[in-house]
């Protein structure tokens, strides 16, 4: 039983002592009219008076008893959190009678200990990812130089071709950094929590006209569908927003063919907004999906692309700031959907 069932009980109690003593007061004149002994009237009434007082003591323990075993429960199943053990799940009560507040904490505690667990598992992935994908040209430019230097590339044109092997993989490592600290920076800055009310066709009309650009550049077949009133206002960032879209559509157009369909779409109801980027190319392995959003992970068939694994972490990044959500459909060799759904609550129609 809930703790503040059982303390409205308590004091319903409490209450009762007083309305049956005033409630004893004509009884007891009648009592004396049928020529009942005061000393029995006076019996009568400790005896009415006591009950209810030792039920006022029995809950007043049972309360107390609960909460006691509760805070003890709790604590016991909580100190693996201080001690670092996440992996287990906390010990819940084997019987529901005995839950209320305190032991439903553990129900939330729980759900803290999953997410310390996914966050020690994405830490791990991302220190593995980032020494991984930095140790690679680090290493090419550390052979080159020691070549260079044990003289082992000696000739004028070979230690021209192994610096400018240098200066490529310099420029590599640069550019992996610089995306590394504009990820970093978008976890921290003030920016994305610098939403404004403003309308979302003109946003959502500049994207598509953007991609149709792009797809006629790289030969893409890019179809839009705007469906959006031009008074739909939502709380956003839009360079923020823009960036994201752009990451989407970039990796649309990165794993597509020649000739392959690139479709954008953009419908309204009275609830929500959904924009989703569909694509015809090589898809996602099922594996790979839920990781996808992880810093530094590449799906296994994109390895062979060029990149670094932070485009899809900082278009997540971006939809989680804006309280939005995304969500991802892919087959493999057929292609992929990306799909933001906005909702309305802060925005005007």
């Amino acid at each position: 039983m809930k703790i503040k069932r059982q303390l409205h009980i308590f004091l319903l109690l409490v209450v009762l002592i007083p309305l049956v003593a005033f409630a004893m007061i004509p009884i007891n004149r009648q009592l004396a009219v049928e020529g009942i002994s005061f000393e029995k009237i006076i019996r009568i009434s400790f005896l009415v008076a006591s009950v209810i007082e030792l039920a006022c003591i029995i809950f007043t323990l049972h309360i107390s008893n609960t909460i006691s075993r509760s805070i003890t429960f709790l604590q016991r199943s909580t100190k693996r959190l201080a001690d670092g053990q996440v992996s287990k799940p906390l010990e819940r009560r084997k019987n529901h009678r005995g839950e209320n507040e305190i032991t439903d904490l553990i129900g939330n505690l729980d759900k803290m200990r999953i997410s310390l667990l996914e966050n020690e598992e994405r830490r791990k992935r991302f220190i593995m990812g980032m020494s991984h994908d930095l140790r690679t040209p680090v290493a090419v430019i550390k052979g080159y130089l020691e070549a260079i230097d044990d003289g082992v590339v000696s000739g004028k044109e070979e230690i021209a071709k192994s610096v400018n092997i240098i200066l490529n993989k310099t420029n590599q490592l640069e550019a992996m950094l610089n995306s590394l600290i504009n990820f970093v920076k978008l976890e921290t800055a003030e920016q994305k929590n610098n939403l404004t009310l403003q309308p979302i066709l003109p946003l959502l009309q500049e994207f598509a006209e953007s991609c149709k650009n792009s797809g006629t550049i790289f030969n893409r077949n890019v179809k839009t569908e705007i469906q959006v009133s031009p008074d739909t206002q939502i709380m956003l960032n839009k360079e923020l927003v823009l960036r994201a879209l752009d990451n989407l559509y970039s990796n649309a157009q990165r794993y597509t063919k020649d000739k392959n369909v690139i479709i954008i779409k953009a419908n309204e109801t009275e609830s929500e907004i959904k924009i989703s980027i569909e694509d015809t190319g090589i898809g996602i392995n099922e594996k790979d999906i839920q990781f996808i959003f992880d810093i530094f992970y590449r799906a296994s068939n994109s390895r062979n692309e060029p990149g670094y694994g932070i485009g899809l972490s900082v278009v997540k990044n971006i939809i989680d700031s804006h309280g939005w959500k995304i969500d991802v459909k892919s087959q493999v060799g057929v292609g992929t959907n990306f799909t933001i759904t906005i909702p309305k609550t802060n925005s005007k129609a």
